[in-house]
């Protein structure tokens, strides 16, 4: 069986995300995997995959109103070896009916076929004003 690459990995962990079925996500993911949140956004900074995941859903993403949800267009998808970086844009409409409208871009490090660190960067001071209070 081939290996995945990281561009693989990291597209399909994303997309699992997207499509609320985490543990799709999880099963690409070493064992001992880890997040790690800007420092602005959550405290320890770095954390295990799972739990990462269960707070982004809790906290971020029920901000998104539900019956709309959120959609997302990606930008690009650069490699190299274990090594990857994924750039997209998230928009819906939240809870309160504005319109949310965020750039990220996500670091994939993997090693033997598994995401080991997951590192997201993007407008953490956006979300809190228009997706939900980080305070």
């Amino acid at each position: 069986m081939k290996q995945e690459d990281a561009k693989s990995l990291g597209l399909a962990f994303l997309q699992s995300f997207w499509d609320g079925q985490p543990e799709r996500g999880f099963a690409l993911c070493a064992p001992d995997a880890r997040w790690t949140f800007q420092r602005s956004l959550h405290d320890p900074r770095e954390v295990p995959v799972e739990r990462a995941v269960q707070w982004l859903n809790e906290k971020l993403v029920s901000g998104f109103d539900p019956a709309s949800g959120y959609s997302v267009q990606l930008a690009s998808v650069i490699g190299e070896g274990d090594e990857a970086a994924i750039e997209y844009s998230a928009t819906g409409r939240t809870r309160a009916g504005d319109t949310y409208l965020n750039h990220y871009v996500v670091r994939f490090t993997t090693s033997n076929g598994k995401i080991v660190s997951i590192r997201p960067y993007f407008d953490t001071h956006y979300v809190s004003k228009t997706l939900c209070s980080l305070d």
